[in-house]
């Protein structure tokens, strides 16, 4: 299970349990938070089905790129 910061869940007493919804949460503060390589490989695989703008999308590309966890050429 993804590690989500107390930081980025203050309208929780504990974070949902849900895969999506601590992925969701974590694109929505990116890059603040979520920039460690397991996190990166989530959000990457994970990212055609979050709410983000491109501009998001695009910047977890690069840092799926630069930590390795990309599979092939940036698609956003």
């Amino acid at each position: 299970m993804i590690p989500v910061p107390r930081e980025i869940v203050w309208d929780y007493d504990e974070p949902p349990r849900d895969e999506r919804w601590r992925l969701q949460r974590l694109a929505e503060f990116f890059p603040l938070f979520g920039r460690d390589r397991v996190t990166v490989a989530a959000l990457y695989e994970g990212r055609h089905g979050l709410r983000i703008p491109a501009e998001v999308a695009e910047l977890i590309v690069i840092y799926a790129e630069l930590l390795g966890v990309s599979n092939g050429p940036p698609s956003a």
